[in-house]
């Protein structure tokens, strides 16, 4: 007889379809959501002038908010939100890694890493005409736990209910905010980060199947301190990695 999965597929259908929904509305509003658009005062320190700095660079003047948007070609739109998702919610999920190994202890560490993932499976499905959260519900199956859905097609939770979710206050609040000394927006992407990953709470048991980055920044991840530069290293690799294995399962 067959072993019968730790997770059932009706679990992850469950968690995966409000995940996606909250991710819609990410995706909808980004600078609410994954904040970084915030002006930096005349009195910020050098390091916020410069994250500043790169952010326009990076981002550039096209953004999903402009009316040239779907002038883009989709490659160029992907790795926009690839760039976008990176800087924003990878550096949110690796945030925790100042502790270096210790973080791996914190129960929503992987769900951290997962939803930034997921996030990227979600914008690149989007930019490629797969609009709906429904749609997106098998694809972060494949790419995040490397798992084919066979149970029904997902009871897509309402707009109003998603939206609860992600204005829902609870502990991690706190938490969300003390690892996010970088300025508002950077405080808004963690906030988000951490209320998209309390989805996966219920799977925890298949969130190392996640896409990650290279062994290195692994390494490197688990010293403390330096293990941030590590973690969003890892966690970019993953972000990008999901981007691409969407494209293919897409293709």
């Amino acid at each position: 007889m067959a072993k019968k999965p730790a997770v059932s597929d009706e679990q992850i259908t469950r968690a995966l379809a409000l995940y996606a929904v909250m991710v819609g509305h990410v995706l909808a509003n980004p600078q609410r959501w994954l904040g970084l658009d915030d002006e930096p005062p005349p009195s910020a320190s050098f390091p916020l002038k410069a994250l500043d700095a790169l952010r326009d660079r990076a981002f550039g003047d096209v953004t999903p908010a402009s009316e040239h948007w779907g002038d883009l070609p989709v490659q160029k739109r992907v790795d926009w939100w690839v760039t976008r998702i990176g800087i924003s919610a990878g550096l949110a999920a690796a945030a925790p890694r100042f502790a270096g190994a210790l973080a791996d202890r914190i129960p929503l560490q992987a769900a951290l890493g997962a939803s930034a993932a997921g996030l990227s499976v979600c914008a690149t499905a989007r930019e490629h005409g797969k609009a709906e959260p429904a749609d997106w519900v098998p694809l972060l199956a494949q790419v995040l736990f490397d798992r084919q859905l066979t149970a029904a097609a997902p009871v897509v939770p309402t707009a109003e209910e998603a939206e609860q979710e992600l204005n829902a206050a609870d502990e991690t609040e706190a938490e969300a905010s003390a690892v996010a000394k970088v300025g508002r927006g950077a405080a808004r992407a963690a906030r988000t980060l951490w209320r998209l990953a309390r989805a996966f709470l219920g799977v925890n048991a298949l969130l190392d199947e996640r896409p990650r980055g290279g062994l290195f920044s692994r390494l490197v991840a688990k010293v403390p301190v330096v293990g941030v530069a590590g973690g969003w290293l890892d966690e970019r690799g993953g972000i990008r990695k999901a981007s691409r294995e969407t494209i293919a399962l897409l293709g």
